[in-house]
């Protein structure tokens, strides 16, 4: 399948994400090969021009292309000397980009010189540019990548570039695969593993109904669900549409109804539980790392080879979110992917415990000082912001209380970040010991069925409660 294209300069035409590439002879024509089930942009670069993509070229093309002249212009920038030097701007951008795996650290720039960084002090964002293809060099992959970088922008917390304190990152770009060395069995089998662990093996295997011989289990609070109960697949054009035919969702002990009056406890006529909505988790068995799945829409598109139409459709949080450039594999790349062993397990990597030990877990947690602060913390936060926290419409923080500080309770955007980053930081003492007690409160309710399971353990953990705090019963 063959592209003629008439240009009157010297350029570089690539299919984004792979490793197929040419470049023009000194007439301006060039020809290049369409790969199978092609969904990338051809995508036309030359130093000094903007570049120019083309959507689903065919065999019968014929182009005609006029590049335009870059236009490179200068905002005024008040940068702060002294706040971070380049090698640390240059550490954070090599753990925001290339990554932090076994591959990231087989994996350097070539060319770091090129780039450009910028923290604004006012909003608190990292950003990086380059008016040159960034040149990396993966060791391990056996890949030299050139990527020309669209936009690269980290959120933070705080005026730091600790990589604990972000908010959210994200970065676009075109990427050009070339293979640097020879291969060999190592690189292959070293490929072949970084795309098993790759989220587009598991979206591969979700839409071939393969799951079951997979290593992967989609679980949602930690147990293993079955596929067809939240999700409906069906092909649909060149690939597959998954939609959400239900949500994933939690049921948590609802201690709001706990009122105080006449210096006793009483509880309201307010239900015992609450229930809302989770992400979907993706277990891998194998290497025991878990990635929580946050659809945008109800319905996303997915290729037969298990790559997002679109990857805005999806964002993901723990080990899918930490995979960057360094253990990226281009679209072309053959998949060599072996059946595993099938599993009945239910229950997620860590122990169930006897439900009497897990009853006293439950209890110590609910009375702890960090619980205890978190919760009033929230309380304060929630009381001023007015709605109920919600981390898709309200972060970043700083940016959204700008906007609507009037329609809360705060009294200054000061008091409204100081609310919230107390908020967040006594959320994060306890966030991986309340997603336990509430995968577990989840385990001995299906175990033992809803009403029974309300039966023998709010009564005794609300009671534990009081015990605990030594205060009187409620009536």
């Amino acid at each position: 399948m063959l592209i003629p294209v008439n240009l009157l300069k010297l350029h570089r035409f690539f299919f984004d994400n792979t490793t197929i590439s040419t470049q023009t002879d000194l007439n301006g024509n060039f020809q290049i090969n369409i790969p199978a089930n092609n969904k990338n942009q051809l995508v036309v670069s030359a130093f000094g021009y903007d570049y120019f993509l083309v959507s689903n070229p065919t065999p019968t093309s014929n182009l005609k292309i006029r590049l335009k002249t870059e236009e490179t212009t200068l905002d005024e920038l008040v940068i702060d000397k002294n706040l971070f030097t380049r090698k640390e701007f240059l550490k954070a951008f090599r753990y925001f980009f290339i990554g932090n795996t076994k591959n990231a650290k087989h994996t350097k720039i070539l060319n770091e010189k090129d780039l450009v960084f910028y923290f604004d002090t006012n909003t608190k964002q990292f950003t990086a540019h380059s008016n040159k293809p960034i040149i990396i060099q993966n060791e391990r992959l056996g890949y030299t990548i050139d990527f020309h970088l669209e936009s690269f922008q980290v959120q933070f917390n705080y005026q730091t570039l600790n990589p604990k304190n972000y908010m959210n990152t994200n970065y676009f770009g075109y990427s050009l695969f070339r293979e640097h060395t020879a291969s060999t069995k190592k690189i292959a089998a070293n490929r072949a593993e970084t795309y098993n662990n790759s989220s587009v093996a598991f979206f591969r295997d979700l839409i071939t109904d393969n799951l079951e011989n997979s290593d992967y289990v989609l679980a949602v609070n930690g147990l293993g669900v079955e596929v067809r109960e939240y999700l409906k697949i069906e092909p649909e054009n060149d690939g597959y549409k998954l939609c959400i035919i239900k949500m994933p969702t939690r049921k948590r002990p609802d201690l709001s109804g706990l009122i105080m009056k006449h210096g006793k406890l009483k509880a309201s006529s307010s239900k015992d539980t609450t229930e809302i909505e989770v992400p979907f988790i993706v277990f891998n068995k194998e290497i025991k790392e878990q990635s929580q799945l946050y659809f945008q829409k109800e319905c996303i598109l997915i290729q037969k080879n298990g790559h997002l139409v679109n990857p805005n459709d999806m964002y993901f949080s723990g080990f899918f979110a930490d995979l960057k450039v360094a253990d990226m594999l281009p679209f072309d790349y053959t998949a060599t992917k072996l059946p595993t062993k099938k599993s009945n397990e239910t229950a997620i990597d860590k122990k169930i415990p006897t439900y009497e030990v897990f009853e006293k877990q439950a209890i110590d947690f609910y009375t702890s000082k960090n619980f205890d602060a978190h919760r009033k913390a929230r309380k304060v936060f929630y009381d001023k912001l007015k709605v109920e926290y919600n981390y898709n419409v309200h972060e970043p923080f700083q940016l959204w209380i700008k906007e609507n500080l009037k329609s809360t309770l705060f009294a200054s955007e000061e008091e409204a970040i100081t609310l919230h980053q107390n908020f967040v930081s006594t959320f994060k003492l306890i966030k991986d010991q309340k997603e336990d007690i509430e995968r577990k409160e989840d385990y001995f309710s299906k175990l033992y069925g809803e009403e029974e399971f309300g039966k023998m353990y709010y009564n005794k953990v609300i009671q534990g409660l009081f015990n605990k705090m030594e205060m009187p019963k409620p009536e």
